[in-house]
């Protein structure tokens, strides 16, 4: 399917609620309620930076870029916001220069494309200060920073870290894909017989294994999704 911006996705969402308040929700303040109880998971700008970003750039105005894309990423978050949300978890860019569609096409050395990795660190420096801002700025709300990318850029280097039971292939994409990982996987062909064992499942995305990861450290641990864990702003 096509891909949709954020922009699109909040006034779907918008649109969403319209349509829950007279079908599921007795009243407009039924819905506010359970609204503001609910958890909102953003993750987003990967395709920003592969996909979007002139290669043709200087290197000096990726700052301008990222900038950009946090003052429009900052300007959504409000919407969702206005319409109800309180509680938002915003999810770090990972380290594209490691998926298997960059590593293929790029020289590199070692497991990743570092210059592709360090456009997005600029981008998630910025995260923290804006999100803060808007848990000052927007009364009642909580801003959470997931952060994706240094969880990831370990797991990529050092799966062996994570113990028998995950994924010991942090390198090639689980499915058989087209075009050395550029296009998705080729349809009818049978994936890898041990999907746990990947950390990518096609040539962009990680595998439920690595989701898994993710999400228990982001339950349980408040250095993974600060200021605060999951469980402490599921009690809030």
């Amino acid at each position: 399917g096509d891909l949709l911006s954020l922009e699109e996705q909040v006034g779907l969402f918008q649109d969403t609620l319209v349509r829950l308040q007279g079908r599921n929700f007795k009243s407009s303040k039924e819905l506010s309620e359970y609204l503001s109880k609910s958890i909102f998971i953003i993750s987003i700008g990967s395709n920003d930076y592969i996909s979007n970003y002139p290669a043709t750039l200087l290197h000096d105005t990726n700052k301008r870029f990222a900038r950009l894309l946090t003052s429009k990423l900052s300007h959504q978050l409000q919407r969702l916001y206005n319409l109800g949300a309180r509680k938002i978890v915003v999810s770090e860019i990972g380290p594209i220069g490691c998926v298997p569609a960059i590593t293929s096409q790029n020289k590199h050395k070692g497991k990743c494309v570092e210059h592709k990795n360090r456009l997005v660190a600029e981008y998630n420096s910025m995260l923290p200060a804006m999100l803060q801002n808007l848990t000052s700025s927007l009364q009642g709300s909580s801003f959470l920073n997931g952060h994706a990318y240094r969880l990831a850029y370990d797991a990529i280097i050092n799966p062996s870290n994570y113990g028998k039971g995950w994924f010991k292939d942090a390198s090639n994409p689980c499915c058989k894909t087209w075009l050395s990982g550029i296009e998705g996987c080729i349809p009818f062909v049978e994936p890898c017989d041990r999907r746990d064992k990947y950390y990518f499942w096609d040539g962009y995305h990680p595998s439920e294994i690595v989701y898994s990861l993710f999400a228990s450290r982001c339950i349980n641990n408040a250095s993974f999704c600060s200021p605060f864990s999951l469980k402490e702003l599921v009690k809030m």
